[in-house]
């Protein structure tokens, strides 16, 4: 570990990444939980709020206490390094693309095996309440929503998860060890929405997904150490969102007009 990663061993980054792996969890209990009876607006306007702290607080924190991270010249070098340091002759696209292809081929086959059971119809029901909430009554609107979250929204949890929360558990803690508290944080706010569609905390479907979403999370952030850049697991993380909201189409589609 290089003395500049030393120095910034201090209680101050502790807490902000502490607060990092917290928070999440904390606004996805508010909105999907704690403001579930009140209308889908006050959910959406929560939710928001939340999000838009969640997604400032990293790169506010880095160019007050980081900023040598956006120095472009270092940061090439870095991952140039790291390229040459973890030569493979599986090429990083396929890296990333093949575990999003896999990943979805598990939810297909899930959603394939589940289909007509009580399980799948409770989680049906959920989803379609939920998403009509936001509005959601066409496919050219689904379409859109399912857009951000593949495009945009994957590539922020990423930029949170692995560049921020797991870089800097790496000043603290070991590599291997930062990548398994990290996912673990990572999959923490999805428990919460989980709990939500599967109707308990302890349904096994609940806890099943969720470690599906760690195992996620430790690819992920394996594959940003490997590669120095956020782009391969970000495009991986696109292709599994992307599956996720096809399987999404057809638990909606009775609703579209």
């Amino acid at each position: 570990m290089d003395e500049t990663v030393k120095s910034e061993r201090t209680t101050l980054n502790l807490i902000a990444v502490v607060f990092a792996i917290a928070f999440p969890t904390l606004v996805t209990f508010v909105y999907f939980k704690w403001l579930n009876a009140y209308a889908p607006s006050v959910q959406q306007t929560a939710a928001l709020i939340g999000k838009v702290l969640q997604f400032a607080f990293p790169v506010i924190w880095v160019w007050l206490f980081f900023r040598y991270r956006f120095d472009r010249k270092r940061r090439n070098a870095e991952i140039s390094a790291v390229a040459e340091s973890s030569k493979s002759k599986i090429p990083n696209w396929l890296w990333a693309v093949g575990f999003g292809v896999d990943v979805c081929l598990v939810i297909g086959a899930a959603y394939w095996l589940l289909s007509g059971t009580e399980l799948m119809a409770g989680m049906q029901e959920k989803v379609v309440e939920k998403v009509s909430g936001l509005g959601m009554s066409s496919v050219w609107k689904y379409a859109m929503l399912a857009s951000f979250y593949a495009l945009v929204h994957s590539f922020l949890e990423e930029y949170y998860w692995r560049w921020f929360v797991y870089d800097m558990l790496k000043r603290f803690v070991s590599i291997p060890v930062a990548n398994v508290i990290s996912s673990l944080g990572f999959m923490a706010h999805h428990v919460v929405l989980l709990s939500v569609y599967f109707e308990s905390w302890t349904s096994p479907m609940t806890w099943l997904c969720s470690a599906g979403v760690a195992i996620g999370g430790v690819y992920w952030a394996w594959l940003y150490q490997k590669t120095g850049t956020l782009i391969w697991p970000w495009i991986s993380h696109m292709v599994v969102d992307a599956g996720i909201f096809i399987v999404g189409y057809f638990l909606l589609s009775n609703v579209f007009v």
